[in-house]
């Protein structure tokens, strides 16, 4: 007979601190989406901020995506900012696929996610945890510097000087 199943947060405290992590750095990720849609336009941060106001991930990677076609067009710049998006977005629905998962635990102890597909998984590990709290560091790490010092910023100012 199968274990019982309960809802339960991990007893781990260094994977309690990565998922933790794992949250933040994706909240850093969305807001420099939010300062990508400011750069591109040229608006002030409080004006990105209420224009980008509860739009998701998807949402602000579409919209960056949009903004930036029309802004520097079709080109080498466009094409990196695609790459750049498409890292952020597969980080996204990783993390996903772990934040919106359902944590539980059977009764002796072993941690649970139940995955979209309605199937039980072990919980991740903090070492898997920590390699997408890398990823979503870097892709962070990355746009901003497209944007402030990078190819974006200068595909801006030649299209529409400085």
């Amino acid at each position: 007979m199968a274990n019982k199943i309960i809802l339960d947060l991990p007893e781990n405290l260094d994977l309690l601190a990565a998922v933790g992590k794992v949250a933040i750095r994706h909240g850093q990720l969305d807001h420099v989406l939010r300062m990508t849609v400011k750069t591109i336009t040229r608006i002030t941060i409080r004006e990105a901020l209420d224009a980008t106001e509860r739009q998701g991930s998807a949402a602000l990677r579409a919209r960056v995506r949009k903004l930036a076609k029309q802004k520097v067009g079709e080109g080498d710049a466009l094409v990196r900012l695609d790459a750049l998006l498409a890292r952020a977005g597969r980080a996204t629905r990783r993390r996903n696929e772990l934040l919106h998962a359902l944590w539980a635990a059977q009764l002796d102890g072993q941690g649970l996610i139940r995955g979209e597909d309605g199937k039980w998984y072990d919980h991740p590990t903090v070492s898997e945890l920590d390699a997408l709290v890398s990823e979503l560091e870097a892709v962070t790490r990355d746009l901003n510097w497209a944007r402030l010092e990078g190819f974006l910023k200068e595909a801006l100012e030649a299209r529409h000087g400085t």
